[in-house]
């Protein structure tokens, strides 16, 4: 699933965190999450099930001061459903649309199972087209560390900037 946070005004409410997951129960449980915190009553929160593209892609241009995605599957829950590598590039365009200059996008990329290796590959490979005078990119990965159980390489970070 993912998440974004946008900067539109709403009521009294200084910003808007918009949170997608494609899982009811990762939803729910963000939400409990969430609401159990103290709250300034500054930031409006918005929960979603569904998909990241589709809610990115209704996103005005240059309203998110940051897209966050934590991929693949909900540890411990239904492991059918997780997200695609065609998904998340579709998503990746929609966010680099969103964010506004100065913001940014920040991918957590799991490997360690077949599709979230095959997402991998496809998001590097997108960002990596990134005109360099547009955007900053930065992938972190941890080159000595793997899965005990698996063998599989371990999770990475990705962080882009919109430059302008």
């Amino acid at each position: 699933g993912g998440g974004g946070g946008g900067g539109g005004q709403s009521g009294g409410a200084a910003g808007c965190l918009l949170l997608c997951d494609l899982q009811q129960r990762a939803v729910d449980a963000t939400r409990r999450r969430l609401e159990a915190l103290p709250s300034s009553g500054l930031l409006e929160l918005d929960f979603r099930c569904g998909d990241h593209a589709a809610l990115l892609e209704g996103l005005a241009a240059g309203s998110a001061d940051l897209v966050v995605f934590n991929l693949g599957y909900l540890p411990g829950g239904d492991k059918s459903i997780v997200t695609t590598a065609e998904g998340t590039v579709r998503a990746m365009s929609a966010a680099e649309v969103a964010v506004a200059p100065g913001g940014c996008v920040s991918v957590a990329l799991y490997p360690g199972h077949e599709e979230g290796s095959r997402e991998a590959e496809a998001v590097l490979e997108h960002a990596a087209r990134l005109p360099q005078g547009g955007w900053s990119v930065l992938s972190s990965q941890w080159v000595n560390q793997r899965s005990k159980r698996s063998g599989s390489p371990a999770p990475s970070l990705l962080l882009l900037q919109r430059m302008h």
